[in-house]
């Protein structure tokens, strides 16, 4: 028989979705797969997890052996996942967690989101609700100090935030990965440049959060850039008004996911994660920033992000001020010595190799062992 674990997380998974919340579980579980697991999976709305656990807690009763449990969270609380946000399972998955650990079989959680510690996030809610969900996260991070043995988060700096619940002992850095089937079969690796111009590629939200005026603004003064920016077409109607004036020829703005943005990804020298600094931004580590590592591709980041400071590290993009003359002096730069892009491209082949869902998975194999 050959080596068991078990997946978890406390709500469906969509196996078509595009969001970080259910691309990442699906890549995790892909990379244990690829590394010799047999995964049993445990996800779904309440009644559907209370089944597939029932049935693993039969098999470690009757001798069936399991390596260990990986689990990531919900940007909810665990009790507030069911599609009308009750909690009237407040015990089964938690009671789980406690059977394993009498069992011996180690537990590790990816802590996805901690929104809820910033004021907009009780600004956003009324207050009963945003004090009721408080609770319910705190509850968690009670249950998550007695029961886990690693708990994973995206960046270091998310800590900042948790020190107040003695943590210290079990938190780790899992960020997201780079998928190497990616470039088995990639188009870009003998792509010669098209001359004269830098042809750069967003794909991500926009909005609040997503502000990329600064980089829109700059790539619209410099005649030999092109900007395709990608983003779903709700948010684009809603942002328009912010961004028309820099539609000077050289914007493109389209709406596509999943395979149609391979011919994207093909066409582009240099991708962006220019957004404009805030707090969330220190410790947010974009799940995009990791597909465009995946496909070759050096980025523009945002000084004092925690991007910034991975690409900084491993030498796969530019760190600039979120500013117009910043980003609009890098970019002229780059047209004039293309080669610049060809050294960071270099760093991005070799990095991409080293930080594959695959190295994430063996990470948490080795934590739990």
């Amino acid at each position: 028989m050959g080596k068991k674990c078990i997946f978890h997380i406390p709500y469906e998974l969509d196996l078509m979705g595009e969001s970080a919340p259910m691309v990442r579980p699906r890549k995790m579980m892909k990379a244990f797969e690829n590394l010799g697991y047999e995964v049993s999976i445990v996800d779904g709305y309440a009644v559907e997890r209370k089944i597939k656990i029932k049935n693993i807690i039969e098999e470690i009763s009757s001798g069936v052996r399991y390596e260990f449990l990986y689990s990531e969270s919900s940007t909810e609380p665990t009790l507030l996942t069911e599609p009308h946000h009750y909690p009237i399972h407040p015990f089964f998955e938690f009671s789980f967690f406690k059977f394993l650990k009498k069992h011996g079989i180690k537990i590790g959680l990816f802590y996805r989101d901690i929104y809820w510690k910033f004021d907009s996030y009780k600004e956003a809610l009324p207050a009963w609700k945003s004090f009721c969900a408080i609770q319910c996260y705190k509850y968690d991070i009670w249950q998550y100090r007695r029961l886990l043995n690693k708990l994973y988060i995206p960046h270091r700096k998310v800590y900042t935030y948790l020190k107040s619940y003695s943590l210290e002992n079990i938190l780790d850095v899992l960020p997201p990965g780079c998928d190497s089937a990616v470039w088995k079969n990639d188009r870009n690796e003998k792509r010669e440049r098209q001359r004269g111009i830098l042809n750069i590629f967003y794909v991500g939200g926009l909005g609040e959060q997503y502000q990329l005026k600064e980089l829109a603004a700059a790539v619209s003064e410099v005649e030999s850039c092109r900007l395709t920016l990608c983003c779903r077409k709700d948010e684009w109607e809603k942002e328009k008004n912010n961004y028309e004036k820099y539609l000077r020829g050289n914007i493109d703005i389209v709406h596509r996911s999943g395979k149609e943005l391979e011919d994207f990804y093909s066409r582009a020298d240099i991708c962006s994660l220019m957004f404009k600094p805030d707090i969330y931004r220190e410790m947010a580590i974009p799940y995009k920033s990791f597909e465009y590592l995946s496909h070759g591709k050096p980025v523009l980041v945002t000084r004092g992000t925690a991007i910034g400071d991975f690409v900084e590290k491993n030498d796969t993009g530019w760190v600039l001020d979120y500013n117009r003359d910043a980003i609009k002096k890098q970019l002229r730069e780059l047209v004039d010595f293309p080669e610049l892009i060809s050294k960071k491209r270099e760093n991005c082949l070799k990095v991409r190799e080293q930080n594959t869902w695959e190295v994430r998975a063996k990470k948490v194999e080795k934590d739990l062992s």
